[in-house]
């Protein structure tokens, strides 16, 4: 498995310019023939995040402001998370004809969209940071842990698009199962709700999530002014070690025989 592994990263690596071409395609492909073209990878998050902020404000009678901050750190994780896995599950599907056409490694979709949409939410981050100081946001030099908590997130995400990836090219259900599951998932993550504000059967759900943790990463330096404790730290280096191990293991035993699932 060891020889699998480090053979299907090296052709990844000799296809990097099949990669960048896939990426630069779907960026421009998203926003084409809009008046303001990428500019709505910056525009819908600020509404939507902004709207979520005066509803649940009101909802659970909190001050706007420091709301606004606390929503706007959980929804950055997770919003990458679910477009990524999202979108990933389609990937090898809706790349039919050109994956029977010539011979690429299959992890070059999977990756492609996950790398697109990452570039989109980094866009967003600045976005939203700016807003941040406007507003008031207090911050501190903690906040130079982001790109850490970026880079996990990243490597967590990839390895789950990776396997949805290729079990929705077995089982074709799975890209609607996901939409349902992802729904779930969010009121499973604490991004609306404090973590400590729970008790019971849901806590010990939500702290067997693996996103609270990837929240924290960004919750901590963002709201709390603060690194994350050591402990989120191993834990978000651990599920993030093993969903990309798991992931590239389960997609190259099944990358040869895709093509005729397809």
């Amino acid at each position: 498995m060891l020889d699998v592994l480090t053979k299907g990263l090296r052709e990844l690596s000799k296809a990097r310019t099949v990669l960048s071409i896939l990426v630069w395609q779907q960026l421009i492909l998203r926003y084409r023939r809009t008046l303001l073209g990428y500019v709505w990878s910056l525009i819908n998050p600020i509404l939507m995040m902004s709207i979520m902020s005066v509803v649940f404000a009101s909802l659970f009678k909190a001050d706007l402001k420091t709301f606004t901050v606390f929503l706007f750190t959980g929804m950055i994780p997770w919003s990458f998370f679910n477009a990524s896995v999202t979108q990933s599950s389609m990937s090898l599907i809706s790349n039919e004809s050109l994956i029977r056409k010539i011979y690429l490694p299959k992890t070059l979709f999977p990756l492609s969209v996950c790398i697109t949409l990452f570039i989109d939410s980094i866009s967003s981050f600045f976005s939203l940071f700016i807003i941040m100081l406007l507003i008031g946001a207090k911050l501190s030099l903690a906040v130079f842990f982001i790109p850490v908590a970026y880079l996990l997130l990243f490597i967590f995400t990839l390895g789950i698009s990776f396997i949805i990836a290729v079990a929705t090219v077995y089982f074709r259900d799975l890209q609607h199962i996901i939409v349902i599951g992802m729904q779930a998932l969010f009121f499973l993550t604490p991004i609306f709700y404090k973590r400590n504000s729970l008790f019971g059967k849901v806590e010990f759900l939500v702290n067997l999530n693996p996103l609270t943790t990837f929240v924290e990463l960004f919750r901590s330096p963002l709201y709390l002014s603060q690194i994350p404790t050591e402990t989120v730290i191993f834990k978000a280096i651990l599920f993030a070690s093993l969903a990309i191990l798991i992931g590239l293991m389960f997609f190259l035993r099944f990358e040869k025989k895709i093509v005729f699932r397809l």
